[in-house]
């Protein structure tokens, strides 16, 4: 099983100049570990696949590693196949109390996790979340989960009502101007950025999550007048993220719009691509 999410969408327009088989987001039967170690089991496993001998593998920042290969992204092929390779030190078994469902949704969530690690949020921040589709969805649901003070602003009140299920305070676009400690870009768009910049208070702090092939352009002088700082947020950590889901149900299910058989692999994409939707989920 494996998710088509925005990051796939973006490959597809041109991000990364990637060429081969994409997906990223994936829950799997190991059918062959010379090891033994990991055959038969269910798995998922970390996009990033370091060198371990370049400067910054050996410094620990092995996600940043200046000759890795990025699943479904960056010189290796992806999940979207019947079968795949990986190495074994990027393996994590999943214990049988998460859903195959659930587990297409630990990368992301590790992502999301990330968040809290790259900057310290108080329980007293207030933190808004732009954009209301799978990620932004996502990392509202999960923060909330954790205890922050979260809303969430978008463009789909159908949408919107799904984080209202979970009373996360939701608002349409122009519907709020409040102005919080911490805005996060969610959006998918190159515009998102700026937007973020003028929801956040002055020292206030802009993290960003989106990912897009367009480039876009700041006011500098906004920046430095405010104060504001710029996070750059990208991959987490799988293990916490497998924890989460093993100790807590998030109702993931509900961020789930469609699953088609892998037969429909195309028409799951254009699908994604023309309907705007929630989760889109391939079935092998």
């Amino acid at each position: 099983m494996a998710g088509i999410c925005g990051t796939d969408l973006e490959i597809q327009a041109g991000y990364k100049n990637f060429v081969g088989i994409p997906g990223h987001e994936f829950v799997g039967i190991v059918e062959k570990d010379p090891s033994c170690k990991f055959t038969d089991k269910r798995v998922t496993a970390e996009i990033n696949i370091p060198c371990n001998d370049c400067y910054l593998c050996k410094s620990g920042k092995k996600n940043h590693c200046v000759n890795r290969k990025v699943v479904g992204m960056l010189n290796k092929d992806g999940a979207f196949s019947e079968y795949m390779t990986i190495k074994r030190e990027n393996l994590h078994v999943i214990p049988e109390k998460v859903s195959d469902l659930e587990a297409v949704f630990i990368e992301p969530l590790a992502a999301v996790l990330e968040i809290p690690e790259k900057i310290h949020i108080k329980l007293t921040d207030s933190i808004i979340v732009l954009g209301d589709g799978k990620l932004g969805l996502l990392t509202a649901v999960t923060l909330h989960h954790l205890g922050y003070n979260i809303s969430i602003i978008g463009k789909h009140q159908q949408k919107l009502a799904i984080a209202a299920e979970y009373d996360i305070p939701a608002f349409l676009l122009n519907e709020n101007t409040e102005k919080y400690d911490i805005a996060i870009d969610t959006t998918g768009s190159k515009s998102g950025i700026r937007d973020a910049l003028k929801a956040v208070k002055p020292e206030g702090t802009a993290v960003l999550k989106t990912t897009v092939a367009d480039k876009t352009f700041l006011d500098l002088s906004q920046i430095a007048v405010n104060e504001l700082s710029i996070i750059g947020s990208r991959c987490g950590p799988f293990a916490a993220a497998i924890r989460l889901l093993s100790l807590h149900d998030l109702k993931l299910h509900k961020l789930v719009e469609k699953i088609f058989n892998f037969d429909n692999a195309l028409k799951a994409f254009q699908y994604a691509e023309e309907k705007g939707p929630l989760k889109i989920i391939l079935q092998f």
